[in-house]
């Protein structure tokens, strides 16, 4: 978990400084304006309002601080993964923990995995810097909350779970089966989301079930 968090600091050092003008031209240039109407079209047939309301914010606020990002909605088991620009590159179903919660208990941090019940099964919602990194059998993940052991990978076969299977399928219903860790499909993980967050990191926003996005992104801006 030490070893998590050191590779998360190291990567917020990796900050790179742009001349006034050239930053102005790039956060206001034509084809950055041509990029954010063609995403937040493809939002508005495909995501949910809370998606695309998190989507203004962050575009609103320069959230993201000029790195990669993907939105969570555990309601509909979906991602949505963005460039450093904003421009949205893919979408995809995802796996996530069969608790429909959005705190952990810290209490989850002494047990150990086989001993966690169904309702301490939980992703978190949240804004969370996040880097890839080893797990524990030394292959690559996107560590969300090193904390609790929260990662993104690819999804994996689990006997009896089926997890291939609820992935595919066009249903949100049967989505929710990890302990916590959030599975996507395994091209999604290789070819979009691991280029994107490899060189620096990212942002992993995910959205509440409980409580309201409102309350998420106003938390966001005290916590700024």
């Amino acid at each position: 978990m030490t070893t998590m968090l050191k590779v998360i600091k190291n990567a917020g050092k990796a900050v790179l400084l742009l001349p006034p003008l050239f930053l102005f031209l790039s956060l206001h240039g034509p084809d950055v304006e041509a990029k954010d109407k063609e995403t937040r079209k493809k939002l508005e047939s495909t995501a949910s309002d809370e998606v695309q309301k998190t989507y203004r914010w962050i575009e609103k606020e320069r959230d993201n601080r000029k790195l990669p990002f993907a939105i969570i909605d555990k309601k509909n088991a979906h991602i949505y993964v963005f460039d450093d620009k904003g421009k949205i590159i893919d979408t995809g179903p995802v796996l996530l923990g069969i608790a429909k919660n959005d705190q952990i208990d810290p209490k989850t941090l002494k047990k150990p995995l086989s001993s966690i019940g169904k309702e301490d099964r939980v992703t978190p919602s949240g804004r969370f810097q996040s880097v890839i990194g080893p797990d524990h059998r030394g292959k690559q993940v996107l560590w969300v909350d090193p904390q609790f052991a929260i990662a993104l990978h690819p999804v994996v076969n689990v006997p009896g779970q089926n997890r291939f299977t609820r992935i595919e399928s066009s249903s949100a219903d049967d989505n929710r089966i990890t302990w916590g860790c959030i599975n996507v499909p395994v091209p999604l993980f290789k070819k979009v989301i691991t280029p994107l967050f490899k060189p620096k990191s990212g942002f992993v926003y995910i959205l509440p079930e409980s409580d309201s996005v409102e309350k998420l992104l106003a938390q966001n801006e005290k916590n700024d």
